[in-house]
């Protein structure tokens, strides 16, 4: 073990006076005129430096611990209480504790108070009456301690690892640094939650901090999957590395946590301390740390998964009232499995962790969070179009992360060029996947659970919860699952990260996807495939086609991010067989979006993830009631503020999205391409009288702006920046073709669509901004001056007159 002086010089004088007087008393032949004290000193634990402030160490005891050198020789630990406090044997363990963890140790420790000093030998521990009369008697002792270098350390360690010690908070911090090193990778390490450079400071954090002063002893942080839990755990972590008053222990509930806390705490700080500490030493740690008067523990467990059963029995008996206030636990949950640990199996019940817990909610970034995390992306020199504010999916950490990773580790990027980022979910998405998970183990695993979730999404008897919720995250009865993969298979996707547990209303399991982005793409491969099986050869096959093209929308309706999957889907089936038919592009075009009034006696059950299943229904008188299941009363929404609802939007946005990329048409009986598609179907959906976006988890935060068009049309305020595919489409569109659009434009201005024009002005628009010394910049702001405004204009004071 090596110690550093870490203080320059020497203390006040106010110290060294009654340090001098002590050492006078302890070696009366020294000359203290050459001594330093040293009140900061470290020594190794484990493969951790762990770093002694002798006068903060021991405050709470009301000692001062300090490191006594002549001539670069340590002579002395020296233990300082204060004036009228009696001298006891922790004070003695706590200062040859430190005298036997440094190499090479000082022989002697003195403890003293002013008006008793007395002197022990570092090897042995025994009291010298006398002290040490002469520099000979010194000598032997420090040859005796050299001698013995490594003699009584483990008990040296064990002692500083008391709760009277702050080194024990060293070894926490050592373990949890550990653990964080391994959960943290590269922007692209899907299997890492966690990289150096994208970290969110999270509300959720501050508020978990102000429980942890209170008196509860288990706070849970709950929310849906990958909605950012596992950073509030780390936030916790590492914002109290320099606290003294907690220490945060990170484990993993997926590691060998799942055998048992204690266990976890054992192998953790085995590794900390450089030997081996059972499950029972850990426990009885455990016990005397939670009794003590000292700093608290703070064990934080991550991942905890229905299948940890071990865990919550020990988390019961740890966290209860006889264990002491100084442990508590932070467990990071899915909302169902934290419901099961708050109300039992029946829910209907609290449990003891209810009574002794609090529950705190991550929910997708507000707004303050959401700026704070442009901010650090902008430090990557990457950004976001106006209009990503308003994007609902990218109110989601991984998300970010995902679309970011996919330029910051880019390697044909130029140093110091800013990446601009689609303002809205798009087929970039798949573009960045693809490209990471070339021959991937986890490609397979991705795709056997694919398969399970278009199994499952297509079954009638998916209880209603399970309906909503697995259009928010991708997740599958376990059942279903079980007929595409056995156990061992099952294990090594939770074991991979792809895989996750849940609960639906009824207790039942549900296996929860935790790499969207790659499901996505699986997905999307699987559907294009069943595509191909659906459709038919010959254009004489028009039906089957059709029914290929409902079949698309009533699947992909019901995924997170459908429409996208959709549209990926269409471009993979393309890329395989000779094109789509006329036939199925014309069945999605004529599922056009339509409104549709609320009839009275209507029922529906809606989702929210910060809530869970609500019923609604129409009364007679028009009023819509709104219940939670257990609620005794309702929430009323006067008749007329729920009247109408908007339906067949996804044929629509699926092609919104699809038209981003380059079409052709081909004439079969030519065997050429004789046309593009892409301009008729922007010229089609970009005539839509309804906002073409999914509707949004939460309309306040990623709502939007409209102003009133003719005939009832709703036309997206530009101030929102670009928030419908479709607008992005055009905007791709505008961007690549420029000149050879103008007849397109001359057109669509013909026509006199009040929306198509709208989103065209908001397309040509950003082009003039997103670079405006390019020269595509001034050729959009000629058109919009020119044409696209005016007409615009025009159609707009047609309907006014």
């Amino acid at each position: 073990m090596t110690v550093t002086q870490s203080t320059v010089g020497k203390t006040e004088t106010d110290l060294e006076v009654h340090a001098n007087s002590a050492l006078r008393i302890a070696l009366p032949w020294l000359d203290v005129a050459g001594v330093q004290h040293q009140l900061t000193f470290s020594f190794k634990l484990g493969h951790k430096t762990v770093e002694i402030n002798g006068a903060k160490a021991s405050s709470r005891r009301g000692r001062l611990d300090m490191l006594i050198e002549s001539a670069g020789k340590r002579l002395a630990i020296l233990e300082l209480k204060k004036p009228g406090q009696p001298l006891d044997a922790d004070d003695v363990d706590q200062g040859l504790s430190y005298a036997r963890v440094l190499h090479p140790s000082p022989p002697i420790v003195i403890v003293s108070n002013g008006t008793e000093t007395r002197t022990y030998a570092t090897e042995t521990g025994d009291l010298l009456k006398d002290g040490l009369p002469n520099e000979q008697a010194f000598a032997a002792l420090m040859d005796a301690a050299m001698a013995n270098a490594h003699a009584g350390l483990q008990d040296a360690i064990a002692t500083l690892m008391g709760p009277g010690s702050a080194v024990w908070m060293a070894a926490i911090r050592a373990a949890t640094e550990q653990t964080l090193d391994e959960l943290t990778g590269g922007w692209s390490d899907v299997r890492t939650p966690f990289t150096p450079d994208f970290h969110i400071s999270r509300k959720a954090s501050a508020e978990a901090m102000t429980v942890l002063r209170g008196t509860r002893r288990v706070i849970a942080i709950e929310g849906a999957p990958l909605i950012g839990k596992s950073h509030v755990l780390r936030e916790l972590a590492i914002g109290t590395t320099a606290s003294d008053e907690i220490a945060v222990l990170l484990v993993e509930a997926s590691g060998t946590a799942a055998i048992g806390i204690a266990d976890e705490v054992a192998r953790l700080l085995s590794g900390a301390v450089g030997w081996r500490i059972s499950a029972e030493e850990a426990r009885r740690w455990l016990e005397r740390l939670a009794t003590s008067d000292g700093p608290q523990l703070v064990i934080a467990i991550d991942g905890l998964g229905l299948e940890h059963d071990g865990i919550r029995r020990e988390l019961e008996a740890l966290s209860a009232q006889s264990m002491g206030p100084k442990v508590k636990f932070v467990i990071e949950a899915d909302t169902s499995v934290i419901d099961r640990l708050w109300k039992g199996e029946t829910r209907r019940k609290d449990t003891v962790f209810a009574r002794r817990g609090e529950r705190i909610l991550v929910e997708r970034l507000d707004d303050d969070e959401f700026g704070q995390a442009l901010n650090v992306l902008q430090r990557h020199d990457v950004t976001f179009m106006h209009g990503a504010d308003r994007a609902d999916e990218y109110r989601q950490p991984w998300l970010l992360r995902s679309m970011a990773a996919g330029v910051v580790e880019a390697p044909e990027r130029t140093k110091g060029m800013t990446a601009v980022l689609p303002p809205l979910l798009s087929l970039d998405l798949f573009r960045y996947t693809r490209a990471h998970f070339i021959q991937d183990d986890l490609d397979e695993q991705a795709a056997t659970f694919a398969r399970a979730v278009l199994d499952d999404y297509g079954r009638a008897d998916r209880p209603h919860d399970v309906i909503l919720r697995s259009m928010h995250s991708f997740m599958v009865r376990r059942a279903t699952m079980r007929d595409h993969a056995d156990n061992d298979e099952l294990a090594t996707m939770v074991r991979s990260g792809l895989t996750g547990t849940a609960l639906d209303i009824g207790n039942r399991p549900l296996v929860t996807g935790r790499i969207p982005e790659l499901i996505a793409s699986e997905l999307a491969r699987q559907i294009a495939e069943q595509l191909a099986e659906r459709m038919g050869d010959e254009e004489a096959e028009a039906e089957a086609d059709a029914d290929a093209a409902d079949w698309l929308v009533a699947t992909t309706a019901r995924l997170p991010f459908g429409d996208v999957i959709g549209a990926q889907a269409l471009v993979d089936l393309i890329s395989w067989r000779n094109g789509i038919s006329v036939a199925f592009l014309n069945r999605l075009l004529q599922r056009a979006p339509n409104v549709r009034p609320i009839k009275p006696g209507t029922r529906a059950v809606v989702w929210m993830p910060s809530v869970g299943q609500l019923n609604m229904t129409t009364r007679a008188d028009g009023v819509t009631v709104i219940k939670k299941p257990g609620w005794r009363e309702g929430i009323e929404l006067p008749a007329g503020e729920a009247a109408v609802t908007y339906a067949d939007l996804d044929a629509w946005l699926i092609l919104s999205h699809l038209a981003s990329v380059r079409i052709g048409a081909l004439a079969t009986d030519e065997d050429r391409i004789v046309g593009l598609m892409d301009p008729a179907i922007l010229a089609l959906v970009g005539t839509s009288p309804i906002l073409l976006r999914r509707v949004p988890e939460d309309p306040e935060r990623s709502g939007h702006h409209t102003h009133d068009g003719p005939d009832g049309a709703q036309l997206a305020c530009r101030e929102d920046g670009i928030i419908e595919p479709v607008t992005f489409s055009l905007l791709r569109f505008l961007e690549r073709e420029q000149d050879n659009a103008d007849e397109w434009l001359e057109e669509a201005c013909d026509d006199g669509s009040a929306p198509l024009l709208n989103r065209i002005s908001q397309a040509l628009f950003m082009l003039t901004v997103l670079n405006p010394k390019a020269s595509r910049a001034e050729w959009a702001k000629v058109r919009l001056d020119t044409l696209v405004n005016p007409a615009l204009k025009k159609a707009l004071s047609s309907t006014e007159g």
